[in-house]
């Protein structure tokens, strides 16, 4: 089980000590991202990430990537719809390089205004590369569709008027907001001393302010909401999404989601992989994956196939769900999925980067403590009663959001649609 400290400010720090490892892996969680925004401030959290790397008080934006290749490390981020993660990879013995760069960006960022005008542009270019791909288009269409009317409907990158409009001031006043001691998390994983660690933590992130008031999510709750929409666009293929409603991110059948999921679509031996790429050619990729956030969940397929192929394809996933709707789910199908489970969880800890991933996600997400033992547990002990209650909770009929975009007319859509329905219903 990996251990867990709170430094005097609040700040939350999980590290695991791995045997065998010669790198050591530090995140640093924040609990924002484009879901904690609102329709003038969107792409903040993602603008945000972008501006710790152009500077602080201490270093340029070359010497914070210089001192990182000088030894051979690695330096990134991400933001996501929930949080945003800031991480290096170093050998041990230079960890303290990734805890002094690491702390410098957070405490000492200067967002400058000339780095503010120079990232608009980089960004709104990242905008206009999403905006040519069909497969990330798609998947912003269908959470338009089902969480209409809330902040994780909204698009991480934001859009091109929210990011012109950010400024030195709109953007101080988010980063003071939520970037504060009890509102991240550090995460620590790999080869080093514990003493030692616990000693330069404190060091470096001692200084880190709290919130000048309790930090309270304002956020109203999301629903989960189902329809058609479609975004006619010049592409070869048509890229399709459906949502099903999913669980959240702490759910007690979480493991048993990912059991059906990895039967339904999740792997190259699924149903739907198997059924409509393997047997009959008719697209080059399809797949489904659950998406798990704080509040709800949504299990979501995916897919890219030709015009003359869609109707076809969509009937077909249909049917593949129409039969595990009526629990043929053999025993023997059961315990691979399970298996496949159990190995990839175990694969995806063979890096100090993923373990750090892992137990910062547990800390930031999780409202019940857990551990990697109970975790292999609870694989070992999923039933086929509880990936059936998934079944008939989740694959329901009366829920089904469905987006598509390509060279394809809105009315083609909603009949396509309401097809797709009454094959479902049918069963």
């Amino acid at each position: 089980m990996h251990n867990k400290v709170q430094l005097d400010n609040g700040l939350t720090v999980v590290y695991e000590k791995l045997e065998g490892y010669k790198s050591i892996s530090i995140g640093i969680w924040v609990k924002t991202g484009s879901a904690f925004e609102n329709e003038d401030n969107n792409g903040i959290s993602h603008f945000i990430e972008h501006m710790l790397f152009k500077g602080t008080k201490n270093r340029s934006a070359k010497e914070i990537a210089s001192l990182i290749d000088g030894i051979g490390g690695e330096i990134n981020a991400y933001t996501a719809k929930e949080c945003t993660c800031f991480y290096t990879k170093t050998l041990s013995l230079d960890f303290e390089v990734g805890l002094d760069i690491l702390s410098d960006m957070i405490l000492n960022s200067t967002f400058n205004a000339e780095h503010i005008e120079t990232e608009k542009t980089v960004i709104i270019d990242e905008i206009n590369m999403y905006e040519d791909a069909a497969e990330e288009m798609v998947i912003d269409l269908i959470n338009e569709i089902t969480f209409k009317d809330h902040p994780l409907s909204y698009p991480i990158l934001g859009t091109k008027k929210t990011v012109n409009s950010f400024n030195h001031h709109m953007i101080r006043a988010y980063f003071d907001t939520y970037y504060v001691a009890e509102n991240m998390v550090i995460s620590i994983a790999g080869d080093f001393d514990e003493v030692d660690l616990l000693e330069k933590v404190d060091y470096y992130f001692k200084s880190l302010k709290k919130s000048t008031s309790p930090l309270q999510d304002h956020r109203i709750n999301p629903t989960y909401n189902w329809g058609v929409e479609s975004r006619k666009k010049d592409f070869e293929q048509i890229q399709v999404a459906v949502n099903f409603p999913g669980i959240k991110f702490d759910h007690e059948l979480s493991y048993e989601m990912m059991v059906l999921n990895n039967i339904l679509g999740g792997t190259n031996s699924s149903r739907l992989f198997q059924s409509i790429r393997e047997d009959r050619g008719l697209v080059y990729s399809i797949y489904s994956e659950p998406n798990f956030y704080d509040a709800l969940g949504t299990l979501c397929i995916s897919f890219g196939v030709s015009k003359e192929n869609l109707k076809e394809t969509l009937m077909l996933v249909a049917d593949e769900i129409n039969k595990i709707k009526l629990h043929r789910i053999s025993n023997e199908a059961m315990e691979h999925a399970k298996n496949h489970l159990r190995g990839s969880f175990f694969l995806n800890l063979e890096g100090s980067d993923n373990y750090m991933d892992m137990i910062g996600r547990i800390e930031l997400f999780a409202h019940r403590e857990k551990n990697i033992d109970d975790m292999l547990y609870k694989i070992s002990n999923i039933q086929l009663d509880g990936v059936l209650e998934l079944i008939g909770s989740c694959l329901d009929t009366s829920q089904i959001a469905l987006a598509i975009v390509g060279d394809i007319e809105a009315q083609e859509t909603t009949l396509l649609y309401e097809e797709f329905c009454k094959v479902l219903k049918s069963k």
